[in-house]
């Protein structure tokens, strides 16, 4: 039976849908209101939906009460003496792509007798709305402990109405409803309102707004339990943004959460709140997590003009041990820059910001104008300063031999070192505004593990904001060496320029000081600079044009060397991906650079 049932309740339904379709309804036309006013009646009545067919009979029931509703709307936004009439009519259908929304009521209420199949309910709202009713008193306090608690005092400073306004109720409402949040989130679990009352004189049309909340004690954290865990409560207590007994904020547990997830070793993290104790004013708080997994591996290809194509993997452990240490193993090979190496991290005591880095490693390196092999151990702190500033402390070692215009040498340094970074964007794959900084000096002193006494100092920058639809990136850098002999200096620590981030038009660290020969032998010190535009064309491809200048140097006299070109971007899921053609002013020709890497 079922089975035969199914045909006909489908055509019936069918049949439902096409009437409720091919249904027409009323208008609704309200005069006299603004359009905040009208917004509102129409919200209160809700008649949008009342069909030319209604018979007199259900018009007069759907309508009931429409004075009353008319009536609050009114009120709702401080008009209280507010008179209407509302007429209910017959006309003619319209189109379906001219119905109005309708919403109405009457006072008095006219029906006319639809007798015609082609006319529809017509309702007309004759509306005025009357003075409006201004605030004249506002007194809102808060009682008990957190009368002077900035969770209350700074919101009462700031309140979004004032003596004057007009009164809409809706802003009364606002006002309890964020002080009853702003108690709840701060552990005030007790507070209650002894006064809130919206008092309304109609000869004067003024309102007063009284409202007195009465706090009760201040709830602190309780107890905080950690659940089963791979890693010890000593390392995941410096997680927490509070302690037991300090004053109850829920928007800690948050933080708190995201603390954790952070950390890069948990897949999921819980935190929950037990009920408020109301015996000793406490809220105990228990964290529940699931590790991930603990080795991970990385494999990739790449390439760019300046390395030539480029292949890497890496191994990283993520839980060495319960105090949360990590390592990560990672090498690279390409017929430019090869590098092998094993960094070793230990959280610090503030694990999110601050941490020990123990690493060593190998590279070898074959340009156009120098070939070495260097080999280094070093141990750095890096924590975050003030001001968003990530500081890092170093102390390296690097055994260094290099080849520089057929002259062998090798040098041996212990070089101490500070370094700070920041970096801020609107978006990481595609900034439009933005900036970053970096800045590093170091030194070493001959007789001190080091062959030849030197100081360093660099600093880069680069920023990007909208122009003209499209972006404007500008970035500068600068070098600087004092030492005793250039010859002991390492390649690695010598400045050149020109290449994909450098000055395009010229190949990789093709640019710097000669020696006797024409052999480029890189410079004590470089200055270089680059200005571009580039604008989305279609979807993630942008077209773009450069101009770059500098060059390394030992003095001031120097050749300043510079080129223009144009380019295309591809913002890829992996970042963004650029080919340019760059053209040196001077010296004619161009070059083909391809480069990946984030714009900051």
């Amino acid at each position: 039976m079922l089975k035969r049932a199914i045909p006909l309740i489908i055509v019936l339904l069918y049949c439902a849908y096409a009437q409720a379709a091919d249904n027409e309804f009323a208008t609704l036309s309200i005069k006299g209101a603004n359009s905040k006013l009208e917004e509102n009646i129409r919200a209160h009545l809700a008649l949008n939906d009342l069909d030319c067919d209604l018979s007199e009979t259900k018009l007069r029931r759907r309508l009931r009460g429409s004075d009353e509703k008319i009536s609050i709307s009114l009120r709702a936004l401080g008009y209280y003496q507010g008179k209407w009439t509302l007429t209910t009519n017959i006309g003619p259908r319209q189109s379906k792509n001219e119905k109005d929304s309708l919403l109405d009521t009457a006072n008095p209420l006219k029906l006319l007798k639809k007798d015609s199949q082609d006319s529809c309910w017509q309702l007309d709202l004759d509306l005025t709305a009357g003075p409006v009713t201004r605030i004249a008193k506002l007194d809102v306090r808060i009682e008990g402990e957190g009368e002077h608690d900035e969770v209350f005092t700074k919101y009462l400073a700031a309140l979004p109405i004032e003596v004057g306004d007009k009164l809409r109720h809706s802003d009364y409402e606002d006002i309890k409803k964020q002080i009853s949040q702003r108690a709840r989130n701060a552990g005030y679990f007790e507070g209650k309102f002894t006064q809130h009352s919206l008092e309304i004189n109609t000869d004067s049309n003024t309102a007063a707004i009284l409202i007195s909340y009465e706090s009760g004690p201040r709830y602190r954290f309780g107890a905080i339990e950690f659940g089963p865990s791979l890693l010890n409560d000593t390392l995941l207590k410096r997680y927490l943004p509070f302690t037991s007994g300090a004053p109850f904020e829920a928007d800690q547990l948050i933080t708190l959460q995201n603390n954790l997830v952070s950390s890069n070793y948990f897949a999921s993290v819980n935190v929950d709140q037990d009920n408020p104790d109301g015996d000793n004013k406490t809220v105990a708080t228990r964290i529940s997590t699931a590790p991930k997994k603990q080795y991970e591996t990385t494999a990739g290809i790449g390439a760019s003009t300046d390395t030539g194509p480029r292949v890497s993997y890496g191994l990283h452990n993520r839980r060495v041990n319960d105090d949360g240490d990590t390592y990560q193993l990672s090498s690279q090979y390409s017929p430019v820059l090869s590098n092998l190496g094993l960094q070793y991290s230990q959280p610090g005591d503030k694990p999110l910001s601050d941490k020990t880095v123990w690493s060593t490693g190998v590279q070898k390196k074959d340009t156009d104008t120098s070939e070495s092999t260097s080999y280094r151990a070093e141990v750095a702190l890096i924590s975050l300063r003030s001001g968003g500033w990530v500081q890092t402390l170093s102390l390296k070692f690097l055994h260094e031999n290099f080849d520089i215009a057929d002259v062998d040498n090798t040098s041996t340094l212990l070089m101490p070192g500070i370094a700070f970074a920041r970096s801020k964007a609107n978006d990481r794959r595609y900034p439009t505004q933005g900036w970053r900084i970096t800045t590093a000096a170091r030194g070493a002193l001959d007789g001190v593990v080091s062959d030849v006494s030197l100081a360093q100092l660099e600093l880069d920058g680069k920023m990007i904001f909208p122009l003209l639809g499209g972006r404007l990136i500008s970035r500068g850098g600068i070098g600087f060496t004092a030492l005793d002999d250039f010859s002991e200096l390492p390649a690695s620590l010598r400045f050149f320029a020109g290449g994909d981030n450098s000055v395009r038009g010229f190949a990789y660290e093709s640019l710097g000081p000669e020696n006797s020969d024409g052999d480029v032998v890189g410079g004590k010190h470089r200055l270089t600079g680059s200005v571009e535009y580039d604008h989305r064309v279609w979807g993630d491809f942008a077209l773009a044009t450069f101009y770059d200048a500098g060059n390394a140097f030992d003095t001031s006299d120097f050749t300043f060397y510079s080129s223009a070109g144009f380019g295309l971007r591809w913002f890829s899921p992996i970042g963004p991906i650029r080919v340019d053609f760059g053209f040196p002013l001077k010296d004619g020709g161009f070059r083909f650079h391809l480069s990946m890497g984030p714009d900051l």
